[in-house]
């Protein structure tokens, strides 16, 4: 390890303190071999089959990024060894999530014969029923939680396949099927990798090595369905969740306004026109995700009471493909549980998000009538009858001022301002991917001196500069925050981006917390 920084040892002797194991994360990792799981020989089987005897199949996908990565790769993949291949994904507002059985009932009535599900199925009971009753050959290629079980022809699941690939996402499962069949590219390699990115997988075994390997390609081939669709020139794990994953997440939760199948169709397209053109659309849609998420955001901060303890939120004018997003955002902002909830005709939707340390279904469950409910600890989906919102708030309000829970403190790792230099934080990429199970520290600055600050866009924004030049910004300044002295402040804890301006690179600190003497 004698070629890493002072920083990156530190870092990563944090992360993972067994000098043993430093061996697995600074390497760059090749994808393991085909996996040898019987469910992908069943797989391999039932397509040869298929494409004997010129059976049609339809891929049926989820709406997020990873629900629309894993069927561009399905469905390029069998296109490719010559099968008449169809696919649809459900409207996120009139139709739900996952597989249903109007879908079901289409697809058999245009002649399809095998029915494969993506990034979604394990809970789709009444609709693989359908299918099977139909005499369609139903492929379940999923990796959510399993509760019960799934009825269908073949379950792919990384449960089944070995522990490299235990952290597979919907499209790193549907790559596997497409790798077992010898029809991946490296275009599904980076499809994969940037799905699994979107979908915030654990990046250890394949997972791992589909991340790294398809950066590694998304930058060498400058590959114009996803490097276009980002700002920066070189692309890591974090630019692309923050400037790839929400434009493809965006057309989804938007249903309203277009439709997620056309996202499937850009990935297949290979037209350079138009390949622009839908770039373009989908940058205007994610711009309008934006403005319609920071006008439900003030809105919501003018109707929640900071004091409760659980923040409950609703309007007839949110949307509620965006709901989440509303939550997540007010969640971090107060560091309590939130729930935002939207009304359409036939009642309510509603999102969940919470700190770490109180369980969003362990509280839900606790409440006996709604129409749906899933998630888990710190994010929950339900849905309600209009004639049940009274009785769920009062519930939360009862409910929410006994329920038990600690915040779980934020871990930090403390550095000097003398460590963050440009060559020490640049060295910080042979480490990368970093992610779950291998999360880059928040950094907690001390012994600093600040020798001025200055406030940005009408007080939302403050930069504080530090007596050795290192500029440290804290976006959406709080209102507690920016009252209090200056003299008051013993450290800030967040993280390090570096900035390029006009050729010139500088680091800055980015502020997620101000710790105080």
């Amino acid at each position: 390890m004698d070629n890493l920084s002072n920083l990156a040892k530190k870092v990563l002797e944090y992360l993972e303190p067994d000098q043993n194991k430093w061996d697995y994360w600074t390497k760059k990792h090749e994808l393991y071999p085909v996996t040898n799981a019987s469910c992908m020989k069943q797989f391999v089987e039932i397509i040869d089959y298929a494409i004997r005897n010129k059976e049609k199949i339809l891929v049926a996908g989820d709406y997020d990024c990873d629900g629309i990565l894993a069927t561009s790769i399905m469905v390029d993949g069998l296109n490719s060894l010559g099968l008449q291949t169809g696919f649809y994904i459900p409207d996120r507002i009139k139709e739900g999530y996952g597989l249903n059985t109007n879908t079901v009932e289409l697809a058999y009535k245009k002649g399809y014969s095998i029915l494969i599900t993506v990034d979604n199925g394990v809970k789709a009971f009444d609709a693989l029923q359908k299918a099977l009753s139909y005499g369609m050959k139903v492929i379940v290629t999923d990796h959510h939680q399993i509760d019960e079980r799934v009825p269908c022809t073949l379950l792919i699941h990384p449960t089944l396949m070995e522990d490299e690939f235990a952290a597979l996402c919907g499209a790193g499962v549907s790559y596997e099927c497409i790798r077992a069949l010898g029809a991946d590219t490296d275009y599904h390699l980076m499809l994969a990798g940037v799905a699994s990115i979107g979908d915030v997988m654990e990046v250890t075994g394949q997972t791992r090595a589909l991340i790294q390997n398809g950066i590694r390609l998304l930058n060498q081939s400058k590959e114009n369905h996803l490097y276009s669709l980002a700002g920066d020139c070189d692309l890591n794990e974090t630019s692309i969740g923050f400037q790839v994953v929400p434009k493809l997440n965006a057309i989804g939760r938007l249903s309203n306004l277009a439709n997620v199948n056309n996202c499937v169709r850009y990935f297949l397209n290979q037209d350079a026109r138009e390949i622009y053109h839908f770039h373009s659309q989908l940058t205007r849609i994610n711009d309008l995700r934006k403005r319609i998420s920071s006008q439900m955001k003030d809105t919501a901060l003018k109707k929640c009471v900071p004091q409760d303890p659980i923040l409950l939120i609703r309007d007839i004018s949110f949307h509620e493909g965006i709901i989440g997003l509303v939550a997540g955002s007010l969640c971090s902002q107060f560091q309590k549980p939130v729930i935002v909830i939207a009304q359409n005709p036939q009642g309510y939707k509603a999102s969940m998000r919470s700190p770490r340390g109180f369980d969003c279904m362990d509280f839900l469950n606790r409440f006996d009538d709604f129409c749906a409910l899933g998630g888990h600890a710190q994010a929950a989906g339900f849905s309600l009858d209009l004639h049940a919102y009274e009785r769920f708030e009062q519930f939360v309000k009862t409910e929410g001022a006994h329920f038990s829970w600690t915040l779980e403190p934020v871990k930090t790792l403390k550095v000097t301002s003398k460590e963050l230099t440009l060559d020490a934080i640049e060295s910080l990429d042979s480490l990368r991917p970093f992610g779950p199970g291998f999360a880059f520290p928040s950094f907690e600055l001390e012994e600093m001196n600040i020798k001025s600050f200055y406030d940005l866009s009408n007080g939302k924004h403050r930069r504080y500069t530090l007596e050795d030049g290192l500029q440290c910004l804290y976006f959406n300044i709080p209102e507690q925050d920016s009252k209090k002295s200056v003299n008051s402040i013993r450290g800030f804890i967040g993280s390090c981006q570096i900035n390029r301006y006009r050729g010139k690179k500088q680091v800055n600190f980015i502020i997620d917390q101000i710790v105080y003497k």
